[in-house]
């Protein structure tokens, strides 16, 4: 599978990145992925490649992504370049993760929103990846989902 996930400095991105290669590695297969950082610490575009159990670079071509994790809706027209299969997460969604957990762990909360809408992994595949304050929130994304 190849996964491009877009976003800006500050939300997260390589940590989401970096949860799903743990569990994807957990899982027993390959990943290899490329950080494009850019101005991160500005608000600048984060953009991480990923191909899992596939390929021997980390770096996937424009159009030939399988899914692109959008986490920023104004980088759209961007993510479209990379492939169709876009994934967002809605109004909904986002305004209760940041109501239902300290703003540090909303990315973490949209993970487990991620993983139970696309279901590419279980839940159970990254509670033993995550500290202890990341799991709760995670736990709270993938129940939402449940609800």
């Amino acid at each position: 599978m190849k996964l491009v996930i877009l976003g800006k400095g500050g939300q997260g991105v390589i940590f989401f990145s970096r949860a799903i290669a743990q569990a994807a590695i957990k899982k027993g297969v390959s990943v290899r992925s490329t950080e494009i950082k850019g101005m991160a610490k500005k608000g600048g575009t984060v953009e991480i490649h990923m191909k899992i159990n596939e390929g021997m670079s980390g770096l996937v071509r424009r159009g030939t992504a399988d899914m692109v994790i959008l986490l920023s809706e104004d980088l759209l027209p961007y993510a479209k370049t990379f492939g169709e299969n876009i994934f967002t997460f809605n109004e909904d969604e986002i305004n209760t993760a940041i109501a239902t957990v300290p703003m540090r762990y909303v990315n973490t909360f949209l993970l487990g929103v991620f993983v139970k809408r696309t279901a590419l992994f279980e839940c159970e595949d990254f509670i033993n990846t995550l500290d202890e304050e990341n799991k709760k929130s995670f736990i709270k994304g993938c129940e939402y989902v449940q609800s």
